[in-house]
């Protein structure tokens, strides 16, 4: 059963390697053969050709979505910085009226402290 196994593998392998002779003597060894030879490097030059340029095309694509991501991060960038300015604008003027109201509860306390000395200045003191 072994040898019989062996037998086919081999008997399966000459007739493929004699068909690939054939086909080596058929291309090489006939004008049809040249034929189909120089029919097959133009196809392969043809299709070379058009692979280049879609690798270029490709190449192109990329550059120009390379271009557009850097116009997109200038906006982001640019839209940020406002939006800084905008906050500290806001925050600066909260801040300022902050400061103010404190002053003026600062001056109220002041005004109320010496409304209160005057009056217990005013007290008769007890002998």
């Amino acid at each position: 059963m072994n040898n019989e196994h062996k037998d086919n593998k081999f008997w399966f392998g000459f007739f493929i390697g004699g068909l690939i002779g054939a086909g080596i003597i058929v291309l090489l060894g006939t004008k049809e053969g040249k034929k189909i030879e120089k029919l097959l490097e133009k196809k392969g030059k043809e299709a070379l050709g058009d692979l280049e340029e879609k690798v270029e095309d490709l190449k192109e694509k990329g550059e120009e979505l390379i271009q557009k991501g850097e116009v997109i991060k200038d906006q982001v960038v640019e839209q940020i910085i406002e939006k800084k300015e905008e906050l500290t604008e806001v925050a600066t003027e909260k801040l300022e009226d902050t400061l103010s109201h404190i002053e003026s509860i600062q001056q109220q306390g002041l005004q109320n402290t010496q409304k209160l000395r005057r009056a217990f200045k005013n007290v008769p003191k007890k002998k």
